[in-house]
């Protein structure tokens, strides 16, 4: 008959607590109880462990033996139990992330090698696009977003600003000349980025309050960095996160446009799916994305 790791962990208390009561408060039994459970694991060994009297305990040679071995096997367990679930709690597998293109471009490869460097075990799957991603019916753990989130069946966790400003080349303003106020940028060729809500109609945030003003230009296109390389080219007035444009913001080939503007407030998340619970693997992803990118932003400490 197989011992159980029970009658061993009943057992030794007995043998610690000198009682077959204390051992019973111990593990929830009665004392007739445990009395009856040392009785079966003496059967089942075929030797007396215990010398009963009305006045104490005390182990025989064979019981002292077996008490050795019994603790050493506890503990042996104990330590198995708790390397299984340090383990469990490693990160390690694949996260599939989703990020826009720029954003992942310009700022998620440093996070990714960090990353790597700390767990590992861990394997990055990104895919990088400017479309809406569907999370949960596309099988993504995690997704950097930068825009509207309107999907209620994700967890999101803020990581930092997002400032939107307006820029041109030095050359551009040079030749039109530097808006001076939110109104005159109607008689600017403004280069228009159709992924906003309201592309040819920008709100903007200042001293006085929020201004919305009518615009329009030669050029509209959903990718931010295309514009911003025709700012950079003289080709007019562009929307830009600072997220893409701070490069070109300090080497001077971009200047802000009316500085005490701004797009109204907005923000970069880490999202992922409600539905899931959030394994440590993708617990650790979200970890660092929140390190690295904290209040301020890396892009716009400079």
């Amino acid at each position: 008959m197989a011992i159980e790791t029970f009658e061993l962990a009943v057992f030794t208390s007995v043998v610690r607590l000198e009682s077959f009561a204390g051992a019973a408060e111990a593990h929830g039994m009665s004392a007739s109880g445990v009395s009856r459970l040392v009785a079966r694991l003496e059967h089942k060994l075929g030797v007396r462990l215990i010398q009963r009297t009305t006045r104490r305990l005390s182990l025989t040679e064979a019981g002292s033996a077996f008490h050795a071995r019994a603790s050493r096997i506890l503990s042996d367990l104990e330590e198995a139990e708790a390397e299984a679930s340090a383990s469990a709690l490693r990160p390690r597998g694949t996260v599939r992330i989703s990020a826009p293109v720029a954003f992942g471009r310009r700022h998620l490869g440093a996070v990714v090698d960090d990353i790597l460097k700390a767990f590992p075990e861990l394997a990055i799957d990104l895919s990088l696009s400017d479309r809406f991603v569907d999370l949960v019916d596309e099988g993504f753990d995690l997704a950097v977003r930068t825009g509207a989130l309107p999907d209620s069946r994700l967890v999101v966790r803020r990581l930092c600003e997002n400032r939107r400003i307006l820029v041109a080349s030095p050359d551009y303003l040079r030749r039109r000349g530097s808006p001076e106020a939110v109104a005159d940028l109607a008689r600017h060729e403004c280069l228009i980025f159709t992924a906003l809500s309201r592309p040819r109609n920008w709100r903007l945030t200042g001293p006085a309050g929020t201004a919305d003003i009518a615009v329009s230009g030669p050029v509209a296109s959903d990718n931010g960095e295309f514009l911003i390389d025709l700012a950079q080219r003289g080709q007019g007035i562009a929307f830009a996160a600072t997220f893409v444009a701070h490069q070109a913001l300090k080497a001077g080939d971009l200047v802000q446009v009316l500085p005490d503007h701004e797009f109204e407030p907005a923000s970069i998340f880490a999202a992922y799916p409600s539905s899931r619970q959030l394994s440590s693997k993708v617990r650790a992803v979200v970890d660092h994305l929140a390190q690295a990118f904290r209040d301020p932003p890396p892009w716009d400490r400079a």
